[in-house]
């Protein structure tokens, strides 16, 4: 099969109990990714752009890898 490497943004929001996730948003190229991560940390609490490399028709998706992060963020779980 083939190999693909995915650039999410995941976005978070402060709530009187903790932190909690919003929607992440799924980018083919990183630069995009980039300038809505930037965006998105003037808005919520924290923002976390990673990437993923995997093989999308099998669902083989490798541990997410950390690139920039901006506030408060959940860690990734291993």
């Amino acid at each position: 099969m083939f190999t693909v490497v995915r650039f999410c943004v995941q976005t978070f929001k402060r709530l009187p109990e903790g932190l909690a996730p919003l929607d992440a948003r799924e980018f083919t190229g990183e630069a995009e990714a980039r300038a809505v991560a930037r965006a998105a940390r003037r808005r919520v609490a924290g923002v976390a752009l990673y990437s993923v490399r995997g093989e999308p028709v099998q669902r083989l998706w490798e541990r997410p890898r950390l690139i920039e992060r901006h506030g408060e963020i959940l860690e990734l779980e291993p």
